[in-house]
């Protein structure tokens, strides 16, 4: 036989094949036949009544062995009778335990071990009291045949009992590892919900601000357009330049962070993602952008040196800052806005107010979806997020971030209005 005529070899770990349960049962079912035919051909007591009417009763507790796993308890029940019956037809001796056995081990390993155990020792007690009451010797019938019936008896319910633990271990584990990947499952998707939820609010955050930068200095572009059309005024021409100008670079910068998040989702390695930008140490450039659209943004940061930066905290710091500045250039129609970055006695958060001169009623409303993923991202932390009308007008917008303990030695970083 060639090498391409050999059978396949079947892959590690693959299910043996198994016989079928009929071929088994009624291997089972002729065994049984078999011994108890044995023992009625071997006549050991000698002179009782024709053998032959025996045959038939083995030919019924093979076949009672068929229904033992629909009818477990039912054909221990039934072979029991049955043997009571053989017996009172003074019929050969065929013995308690072997024709007894694989009903007594179908029963157990079915879960029904009371059954097995309370048949088993009615059938001995029995016969028992019968034998003795018949004349039997007591020592051979005490001695020997009792203690060899109750062993094999014993034998059979627990090789079923054992059986019955096992396949009932076995289907605990089953379950057991479907409910650890349900979890996994579970504790996957719960993982994606939040991550998309992170991405959306980034997303949010970038687009959200660079945008309302572009729409600022385009309307001022368009503004002068018109004046240089109309009165072919060179400086108008200029502004409208530069304007154009912050625009691109505003649409420049948007288009990186974006890209940066896609990187970030394919997962690419890139080395500055969106997450990396929102930094404190990046809030002067929040403060620039605003500037350059007109905004007069006082930029305050007394934070000590290095303190979160590069941590959730100082991302979420930063996202505040970029969500306040942008609910300003949109809805609040102020000239200047104020930002302060300090750390919250006793110490161990951080406390941000971004506060506008603006009008009040034209402020964000509450539920947006920028000032909503605000206190969704804060509150990840254990911080929040609130807003408020001071008593002098506009609009302000206050969070509180927990952050672990900074290095000692405050930094004062400072900005008035002009460059910081």
């Amino acid at each position: 036989m060639t090498t391409s005529e050999l059978p396949p070899t079947p892959p590690a770990g693959a299910p043996r094949l198994a016989p079928p349960p009929w071929l088994i049962d009624a291997l089972l079912g002729f065994a049984v036949l078999d011994v108890v035919a044995f023992a009625i051909a071997a006549d050991v007591g000698g002179g009782r009544t024709d053998p032959w009417l025996a045959y038939p009763i083995a030919v019924v507790l093979g076949l009672l062995v068929l229904g033992r796993r629909r009818f477990p308890v039912g054909v221990l029940v039934a072979t029991a009778l049955v043997i009571c019956a053989y017996y009172t037809l003074d019929l050969p001796p065929i013995g308690l335990a072997l024709p007894v056995s694989v009903a007594l081990y179908s029963a157990a390993v079915a879960g029904r071990l009371w059954w097995s155990v309370g048949v088993a020792a009615a059938l001995v007690v029995a016969s028992t009291y019968f034998r003795l009451a018949e004349g039997d010797d007591a020592g051979y019938v005490l001695g020997y045949e009792l203690a060899t019936t109750v062993a094999l008896m014993a034998a059979a319910i627990a090789l079923g009992h054992g059986a019955f633990a096992r396949r009932q271990r076995d289907e605990q584990r089953r379950h057991a590892d479907a409910l650890r990947e349900q979890a996994l499952e579970l504790e996957a998707a719960d993982r994606l919900a939040r991550d998309r939820e992170a991405v959306a609010r980034d997303l949010h955050d970038v687009v959200g601000h660079h945008l309302a930068v572009v729409s600022l200095h385009a309307n001022v572009a368009r503004e002068a357009l018109d004046d240089a059309v109309s009165t072919r005024d060179d400086v108008a021409l200029a502004t409208a330049r530069a304007e154009l100008d912050q625009v691109r670079a505003s649409t420049t910068a948007a288009l990186t962070d974006l890209r940066a998040t896609v990187r970030a989702l394919r997962g690419a390695g890139a080395p500055a993602g969106v997450a990396d930008q929102a930094r404190i140490d990046r809030l002067d450039d929040l403060a620039r952008t605003a500037r350059a659209a007109g905004l007069d943004v006082t930029l305050d940061v007394d934070l000590p040196a290095g303190t979160a930066d590069g941590s959730a905290a100082g991302a979420a710091v930063y996202r505040v800052v970029q969500e306040g500045l942008t609910n300003v250039l949109r809805h609040a129609s102020a000239s200047s806005a104020r930002v302060r970055v300090a750390l919250d006695p006793p110490g161990d958060a951080l406390a941000v107010e971004v506060r506008d001169d603006g009008r009040a009623a034209a402020g964000p409303p509450g539920d947006g979806f920028g000032l909503r993923g605000l206190r969704e991202r804060v509150a990840v932390l254990g911080g929040t997020v609130t807003t408020d009308v001071p008593d002098g007008g506009g609009f302000r917008l206050r969070a509180r971030v927990p952050v672990p303990e900074g290095s000692a030695g405050a930094v004062r970083r400072s900005g008035d209005g002009g460059a910081p």
